[in-house]
């Protein structure tokens, strides 16, 4: 018994003496200099050696993408914090058996530069140019947004029997109003309205020729060639509701019209006790603005001053015509008028379409300079770094290794900024050369419309 306790003992004791000559293990990649020499025994370097966590954190690292790899936040001595002394003071620390990965992640640990700004940048860039122009009113086609409504108020109280140059008022009214509706934008909601139509001009009558007011068409541009044949069962007949047929107007406009232009013609002043310029002040301020337009019609001195009041209230112009044909060349002018609108809105689209691409193209070219000459000054700083060490250790650096994955770095930053900041300055072009040409197509073609129309 004493015996076997005796041998359980000794062969305790040597197995406790052959642990303790067991060479530490190396637990870290970084070595303080000054303790590297304390000890004369052997150690193993185990720097080599990769753990699971390390060959998954590796895996991790390839798979990234570069957009990835640049977006990581930079080193501590990136920017303006660069310190060359404080740099060689941190990679002092290093140990000289490092592979040629931990020198490289540890170089970009201190001297990654921040690319993420850059990054950010080019995936938010908005490459569309728009150019958001409005529109001349009367276009022949109308963009999809906008809704215009033009509403014509015919006089037909019995003063427009009078004849100018052998020609009733009325008739010369009818022939021109017809010339201008047939010009109108195709996709514009028109309205005819007649008032005055109804009764006589004698007192018995006036009650129901004051309420007399009918709108005789409702339809678009394209389908005015209808109003021919609705005007002519219309006959100058009693006195003048103005006030009444302006109101009327109201419930001729679809509540999704954006732009309502409305055009009086009369030859006489309100006959009917209605405030006409009330009314038109309602009808300017309610929430399809309307502008109202007087044509006076061989209208005398006092009646042009009150009917020029109707238009002013309603936001629009009062025009006095005195024959058939100032009544058409004055609406004529209305076109030559838009004519030049279309040609202001050509070229005012025009030129934000080339400012807006140039503006675009040349942030874009900023972005892509700049990057690429913060990916050279980390190149350069890897590059001094790693000469450090090359000097400091000598062979036992994989120098070659090194600079391969610094260089690799580089190309690819570099590249990134450049194929990226070229994709998106052509999409640029693109959309901008693309903006412009719509433009002018569109208003090339509405201006020729409206010279051949004015023909």
């Amino acid at each position: 018994m004493i015996r076997r306790s005796i041998l359980i003992l000794v062969t305790l004791t040597l197995f406790l003496a052959g642990c303790s000559n067991e060479p530490e293990k190396k637990t870290s990649k970084t070595q303080n200099p000054s303790h590297s020499n304390q000890s004369n025994e052997p150690e193993k370097n185990i720097s080599n050696i990769q753990d699971p966590s390390d060959s998954d954190q590796s895996k991790h690292q390839t798979s990234l993408t570069h957009e990835q790899i640049l977006m990581k936040p930079p080193g501590r001595f990136a920017g303006s914090n660069y310190d060359e002394q404080k740099v060689q003071e941190a990679l002092d620390q290093l140990s000289s058996d490092l592979t040629a990965d931990q020198y490289n992640e540890e170089l970009l640990l201190l001297l990654a530069e921040d690319y993420r700004s850059y990054v950010t940048t080019f995936n938010n860039f908005e490459t569309e140019v728009k150019v958001n122009n409005e529109r001349p009113n009367g276009k022949i086609t109308l963009p999809t947004s906008k809704k215009l409504h033009i509403s014509i108020l015919l006089d037909a109280s019995g003063s427009m029997k009078a004849q100018i140059n052998g020609k009733s008022k009325m008739d010369s009214a009818k022939e021109a109003i017809q010339i201008f509706l047939d010009k109108l934008p195709k996709n514009a909601e028109v309205s005819l309205r007649v008032y005055g139509h109804k009764g006589t001009g004698s007192h018995k009558d006036k009650k129901v020729s004051c309420n007399s007011t009918e709108e005789i068409f409702h339809g678009q541009g394209e389908q005015t060639n209808q109003i021919k044949t609705v005007l002519q069962d219309i006959k100058p007949a009693g006195w003048t509701p103005i006030a009444n047929a302006l109101k009327s107007v109201k419930q001729d406009i679809n509540p999704e019209t954006t732009d309502s232009v409305v055009y009086v013609v009369s030859d006489g002043i309100e006959t009917c006790g209605g405030n006409p310029v009330q009314i038109a002040k309602e009808l300017n301020q309610s929430k399809v603005k309307t502008v109202v337009n007087i044509i006076g019609f061989n209208v005398d001195n006092e009646g042009q001053k009150l009917l020029r009041q109707v238009a002013t209230s309603g936001g629009g112009e009062f025009t006095s015509v005195d024959n058939d044909e100032s009544l058409k060349n004055y609406l004529n002018k209305a076109y030559a008028k838009l004519q030049g609108e279309w040609t202001m809105w050509k070229e005012k689209g025009e030129g934000q379409a080339n400012t807006q691409k140039e503006q675009k193209q040349g942030a874009i070219n900023n972005t892509e300079t700049d990057m690429q000459i913060l990916v050279n000054k980390e190149y350069y700083n890897l590059l001094a770094a790693l000469k450090y060490l090359e000097i400091k250790y000598g062979n036992a650096i994989p120098h070659g290794e090194v600079w391969k994955q610094i260089t690799e770095r580089k190309n690819f930053a570099w590249d990134y900024a450049r194929d990226t900041g070229r994709g998106l300055y052509d999409e640029v072009t693109k959309s901008g050369n693309q903006v412009y040409d719509d433009i002018k197509d569109e208003g090339d073609k509405n201006i020729d419309d409206l010279t051949n129309k004015k023909k």
